[in-house]
């Protein structure tokens, strides 16, 4: 009986690695996408569209998600159906088509990686919305609280230039609906993810995605842009291969050996770890705004995690994966 709990602690303590590794590696795209429109700009090339960029990291990243997942989905005897295929549509559809896509478009208007990491953050207090229809879970005031704090927190990064800025205006805008529709892709895959597993529903997903921002990709492309690539290539890979591939392998694999509810508890290191990239590999500085705002989103996730707590650590393996 000791000898099985003590199995079970060290499978807990190593998918509680994976799911941080997993932040970390989520947490250097920001400052990996900064760099490489630093380095663009320094070779006078064409900035890389975020339609193109969302392309990219998604098409690749799906592609080794299904060759890694598909296996043993189908020696599960998997087979999908048009209407698991609706499902992959509108997943792929929030999270990649759209959400990614004005992510993309959003870092850019931010002077500091730490700043967009840190609003994004906040699409665990969007979920608020949707789980109320797509999942079943209740509102409470606890939550909207949460949220309204939670806001107030975004806001704070109005004045990441120690004033009020258009620019950060707009990418605050970009990025918060970004957080929001990247919620509603949350909630959607919550509400399947036991049916297909996660690596293969984010693998499919970010495929379709992926070929669907392609044609805006095409209609959006600037001459250059392919020259642009070429020279932030080391970047672009480390984007691809680190911050998407090895960040979803890292987080899903986690989710094998620890609760959901413990893997999405994680998701609170990333505002931190962001931050600590920003000051200590680029040198950023945060401002007392940034930093408020900082603290207070991090506290306003904190709070919509709690009311979980109980309820996660009583559900079995099974229903921990729903």
């Amino acid at each position: 009986m000791n000898h099985a709990s003590e199995s079970t602690s060290v499978s807990a303590k190593f998918g509680l690695l994976l799911a941080v590794l997993g932040i970390f590696a989520f947490s250097t795209i920001e400052l990996a996408c900064k760099v490489l429109r630093q380095r663009i700009e320094s070779a006078d090339g064409v900035p890389i569209d975020g339609f193109l960029m969302c392309f990219l990291r998604f098409f690749f990243a799906g592609i080794v998600l299904v060759a890694i997942f598909y296996p043993a989905a189908r020696r599960r005897g998997s087979r999908f159906q048009m209407h698991d295929l609706l499902v992959f549509f509108a997943n792929g559809l929030t999270c990649v088509t759209i959400s990614i896509s004005l992510y993309q478009f959003a870092l850019p208007c931010f002077y500091n990686a730490s700043s967009a990491a840190v609003v994004f953050s906040s699409n665990a207090l969007f979920t608020i919305i949707f789980a109320r229809f797509i999942n079943g879970e209740t509102w409470n005031l606890k939550k909207w609280l949460a949220m309204a704090v939670g806001i107030c927190g975004i806001l704070c990064f109005f004045f990441e230039a120690g004033r009020p800025d258009g620019q950060i205006g707009l990418g605050l805008l970009l990025m918060a609906s970004a957080a929001l529709t990247f919620a509603l892709s949350v909630c959607i895959t919550r509400r399947v993810v036991a049916r297909y597993g996660a690596g293969m529903l984010m693998g499919i997903s970010s495929l379709i995605g992926s070929l669907l921002v392609l044609p805006m990709a095409f209609w959006k492309y600037q001459p250059g842009e392919l020259a642009s690539c070429i020279i932030g290539w080391r970047e672009l890979a480390f984007v691809i291969l680190i911050g998407t591939i090895v960040g979803y392998l890292l987080y899903y694999g986690a989710m094998k050996y620890i609760s959901a509810y413990l893997a999405s508890m994680t998701f609170l290191l990333k505002p931190i770890f962001a931050c600590l990239l920003g000051c200590c590999i680029a040198g950023e500085k945060m401002n007392v705004w940034t930093i408020t705002g900082t603290v207070v989103i991090v506290c306003s996730l904190l709070v919509t995690s709690l009311p979980a707590r109980h309820s996660a650590t009583a559900e079995s393996p099974k229903e921990s994966a729903k």
